[in-house]
């Protein structure tokens, strides 16, 4: 079964995304972890991130209105 988390993101300039964070949580099953990205620009990434800083890094995070580059701090309770 594959459990999915969004997290809200939001540019200084008032535009709002989410990354969804995907991962298998199937007992006796390979695991496997994937973050994507919806209303942002970036790239999905598949490898395990120990943190939001390299979450950010590898995909490459940017606003799609002013084409900002975002990082944790835009993260939103």
């Amino acid at each position: 079964m594959t459990m999915r988390t969004s997290y809200a993101v939001t540019c200084f300039c008032g535009h709002s995304g989410k990354i969804i964070f995907s991962e298998n949580d199937a007992p006796f099953s390979e695991n496997w972890q994937k973050y994507t990205l919806e209303d942002l620009n970036g790239g999905p990434i598949s490898t395990p991130a120990a943190n939001w800083h390299e979450v950010f890094k590898a995909m490459n995070v940017t606003c799609p209105k002013c084409h900002q580059n975002l990082n944790k701090e835009n993260l939103k309770p």
